[in-house]
């Protein structure tokens, strides 16, 4: 099951699980020692699946300029290559015309094959090369 909420819809310890799990593979993981927590944070739709009771992947949705943009798109280690990313990517796409995101390099391909094209020229975020990508949703 996917939860899809908005910032004051969310418990106090799913608002915790969500900034734990984006530190552990953002801060810890990734070694990107940036900001994460932002003011889009208290004004975007959280998606995220549970399992055991907690929070095991996640992503965001941020509405700017009258676009839709995925981000913070994270999975637990421990619960990798098991669909949760692409479950939440696919409910997306069903509900969006078009979506768009900032791929880490290294996940591109992951990215083409759920119908993302890459747009534009790969630049530094974070210190992280990244490449703009874009869906268009060919039946809404």
């Amino acid at each position: 099951m996917i939860f899809d909420k908005a910032f004051h819809e969310l418990s106090h310890i799913e608002l915790l699980e969500i900034m734990k799990l984006r530190q552990e593979v953002f801060m810890i993981e990734q070694q990107i020692y940036e900001v994460d927590i932002d003011s889009y944070d208290s004004v975007c739709r959280h998606l995220f699946i549970k399992r055991n009771g907690h929070i095991v992947s996640y992503a965001r949705l941020i509405l700017k300029d009258d676009e839709y943009h995925i981000g913070r798109i994270v999975t637990d280690k421990a619960f990798r290559k098991q669909g949760f990313s692409t479950s939440i990517i696919e409910y997306l796409k069903h509900k969006h015309e078009s979506l768009k995101l900032s791929a880490q390099l290294q996940a591109v391909e992951f990215y083409k094959k759920l119908d993302f094209k890459p747009i534009g020229k790969k630049y530094k975020e974070a210190g992280i090369y990244h490449q703009k990508m874009v869906y268009i949703n060919p039946n809404l």
